[in-house]
């Protein structure tokens, strides 16, 4: 999250953006492409079988970003938004390959080192655990969104709680308790 790109200065192009210049918009997917880039290959990392490459993902993502309503309010929010959009995009590309027909078997996604699962997740163990977070953030937000920026967004947990202004020990917790809830959920 923090390779290069000043949190004054993204803040300052998304304000400028929101204000009516467009030229600040180019400046900006210019100045936090190279971090989007990064959480995409992060997010890859945890998937060897996948089908989509880090720069693809990427692309995917921010093309969803910015068709969407550039309503961020800084820096911080702006890469919680790039961490919803990779989880989309690689959802939604699951969705397809489990959709096509003629594809034979799912390709295996693993996802062991973010959830303590005993074994490597196909794309509808994706969903799944999609679905979970979904269900999760429908009773702790906070705890959802850390598992979203650990494991789409590829924060470390100093940057997650930098990001979701707590303590890294909360972070420890929420993390702890979360991948707890999420495992009984895919397990129910």
């Amino acid at each position: 999250m923090s390779k290069g790109v000043g949190d004054h200065d993204v803040t300052r192009l998304i304000e400028a953006w929101r204000g009516g210049d467009d030229g600040a918009r180019e400046q900006l997917i210019d100045r936090v492409y190279v971090n989007v880039r990064a959480i995409a290959a992060q997010s890859l990392r945890r998937m060897p079988n996948a089908t989509l490459s880090a720069t693809d993902l990427a692309h995917e993502a921010l093309i969803r970003m910015l068709g969407a309503s550039a309503d961020w309010e800084n820096r911080k929010h702006f890469f919680h938004v790039a961490a919803q959009a990779t989880r989309q995009v690689l959802v939604d590309a699951a969705r397809r390959r489990l959709s096509d027909k003629r594809g034979g078997g799912a390709e295996r996604i693993v996802l062991d080192d973010v959830l303590g699962l005993s074994s490597g997740d196909s794309d509808a163990e994706l969903l799944r655990i999609d679905d979970a977070l979904r269900d999760l953030a429908s009773a702790d937000v906070r705890r959802a969104r850390m598992i979203e920026l650990v494991y789409f967004g590829g924060l470390s947990r100093a940057e997650v709680a930098e990001t979701l202004s707590v303590s890294e020990g909360t972070v420890d917790r929420d993390l702890r308790l979360a991948r707890a809830w999420l495992k009984a959920a895919l397990e129910a």
